[in-house]
C-alpha cells in the first residue's frame, strides 16, 4: 500500500473533487475542447476515480491557462454580462406622477378636511402596469 501513495497522485478524493472535475469536464465541452464522446467517457471515469492522480490524468490536456481561468472561477474573456436594472421603466416617469398626485390628494384632504378617493393613482396604475407586454400605448422613454 505504501508504494501506491507516491506523490500527491496517490491520494483518495472525495465527492467534492470529483464534481469540481466532472464541471471542469462539461466546461471544457462547452468551450469546444472535448467532443460528446470524450466528454461521456471522461465523466464515467471521474465519477469513478479513487485518487487525485486519475482525476488529474482527465483534465491534463485541457490548454493550462484555461483550466487555471475555470478552477479559479473567472469568466472567458469577452462581454460582460448584461445586468437588468434596479428599477423597471416605467419607474422613471411613475415615481414623480405618484408622489406629486399623491400630494396634492394629501393637501386636498388637509385644507378641505374631507376624503377624496385617489382616483388619479388608479389610472396611472393602470396604464403603467395593466397592459405589460400587450400592443397598444406604451409609457414615454424620456
Amino acid at each position: 500500500m505504501g508504494s501506491e501513495l507516491q506523490g500527491a497522485g496517490g491520494y483518495r478524493v472525495g465527492d467534492a473533487d470529483r464534481n469540481r472535475t466532472v464541471d471542469l469536464l462539461k466546461e471544457a465541452h462547452a468551450a469546444g475542447y472535448l467532443t460528446l464522446e470524450e466528454t461521456d467517457e471522461r465523466l464515467g471515469t471521474a465519477l469513478a476515480a479513487r485518487t487525485r492522480g486519475e482525476l488529474d490524468r482527465l483534465v491534463a490536456d485541457l490548454p493550462p491557462e484555461w483550466r487555471a481561468n475555470q478552477e479559479r472561477g473567472q469568466r472567458p474573456p469577452g462581454p460582460p454580462p448584461r445586468r437588468r436594472p434596479a428599477l423597471p421603466a416605467e419607474a422613471a416617469w411613475l415615481v414623480p406622477l405618484a408622489v406629486i398626485v399623491t400630494g396634492v390628494i394629501l393637501l386636498a384632504v388637509l385644507t378641505r378636511g374631507f376624503w377624496l378617493f385617489p382616483w388619479p393613482l388608479l389610472w396611472i396604475f393602470f396604464f403603467a402596469f395593466g397592459r405589460r407586454g400587450r400592443a397598444g400605448w406604451r409609457p414615454p422613454r424620456w
